[in-house]
């Protein structure tokens, strides 16, 4: 019985402890960080002709408190490139990253480009789709 009673006295005492880290973790996220948020993150070319090359700016804004900085951008495979700013954009500013496609393959594409950066949300996965055609 008494064991019980200390169990429920530990955890009584301890709840106002969790919730008061909670508290000053929100309260650090809205005071600290970049954030990265794009005007779309999927892009559609429609139908593209076999060889051609596409090329697609998408729009970013930071919307932290620190200067954000795009670290790294990947694509999902070599037929897409990228190009983007290595300055740091501060916040309420907007940047772009550019994605160039080539068509190299008949069909239907959907192609991902994950960016990396020092953003509370650090990585963020954009998709490319269309359809190539003869």
């Amino acid at each position: 019985m008494r064991k019980i009673i200390a169990i429920i006295v530990v955890i009584i005492f301890s709840l106002p402890a969790f919730a008061q880290t909670k508290k000053e973790n929100e309260k650090t996220k809205e005071i600290t960080g970049a954030e990265i948020k794009f005007e779309k993150n999927f892009f559609d070319f429609g139908k593209v002709k076999i060889g051609e090359v596409k090329e697609v700016t998408l729009t970013f804004t930071n919307t932290g408190k620190r200067p954000l900085i795009l670290d790294e951008v990947h694509s999902s495979c070599d037929c897409t490139t990228t190009e983007w700013s290595k300055a740091p954009v501060m916040p309420g500013k907007k940047g772009t990253l550019k994605a160039i496609y080539t068509a190299k393959d008949l069909g239907m594409i959907s192609k991902r480009i994950t960016v990396f950066s020092n953003a509370e949300s650090y990585k963020m996965v954009l998709e490319l789709k269309g359809d190539v055609v003869d």
